[in-house]
């Protein structure tokens, strides 16, 4: 309804950001096709809208750049986050800066993992600053975000107990905040965490407990994380 109103008004942003963030719950929906068409059509209004910013930014570029990396185009990523730190101004907003921090992070883990290396180096940089610079923009809802890929990149290179601590944190905040989203994003980690450290029981416990959720969530985005962890686990 929103986007549908929107396009009967004279703002042209409106238009744009209704459309950012009806892809952004197709996203979570898992309906990923439906998201990208809505991003490019509302990509195609920032052209027009501010045609010297030819790309989403803020957190319309943060959402985007989500989709793309659940997509597995961290190049893109890459290559759009280059691009809005080329754009940024030294007293631009903290969250902005973050997002971008943390897009980038989560990018370059992908394509360590994907050429199979063990440098994490960048992505250790990116996902601390993303995490400080939430922390420092005030923002608890969006700081489990944060948390929650900085502890997938701590377990991707074994340091266990710091990784436990990121998930401790994020789960603090989501269930203080009935966070439901981050919650289980926070069982999924756990189950991936114990699964790595050889705990089975536990990782089963998460993951049913995520699953549960997922399906009352209707946040079928994580459907294809709870496949693959149900072929682990066995």
């Amino acid at each position: 309804q929103r986007v549908e109103l929107a396009d009967y008004s004279d703002y042209a942003d409106q238009r744009m950001l209704s459309r950012t963030t009806l892809a952004d719950a197709r996203h979570q929906e898992g309906r990923m096709d439906e998201a990208e068409v809505l991003f490019r059509e509302a990509e195609d209004m920032q052209k027009d809208f501010q045609p010297e910013y030819h790309l989403l930014y803020s957190l319309a570029g943060f959402r985007y750049c989500d989709l793309l990396l659940a997509q597995g185009k961290h190049d893109e990523v890459l290559r759009r986050a280059e691009k809005l730190f080329e754009w940024r101004i030294p007293a631009g907003p903290l969250l902005d800066i973050a997002f971008d921090h943390l897009s980038l992070g989560r990018a370059h883990m992908l394509q360590a993992q994907k050429e199979d290396s063990d440098d994490f180096s960048q992505a250790t940089e990116h996902l601390d600053q993303a995490v400080e610079g939430l922390r420092d923009a005030g923002q608890q809802d969006e700081l489990p975000r944060g948390l929650l890929a900085r502890a997938e990149l701590r377990r991707a290179q074994e340091d266990f107990e710091p990784a436990q601590r990121d998930l401790d944190e994020a789960f603090d905040i989501a269930e203080r905040g009935g966070m439901g989203l981050h919650l289980a994003d926070c069982h999924l980690g756990y189950a991936r965490l114990h699964l790595a450290m050889g705990d089975k029981p536990k990782a089963r416990e998460n993951l049913d407990t995520a699953k549960e959720m997922i399906e009352q969530m209707g946040y079928h985005r994580r459907d294809s994380d709870v496949e693959r962890l149900e072929g682990e686990l066995g």
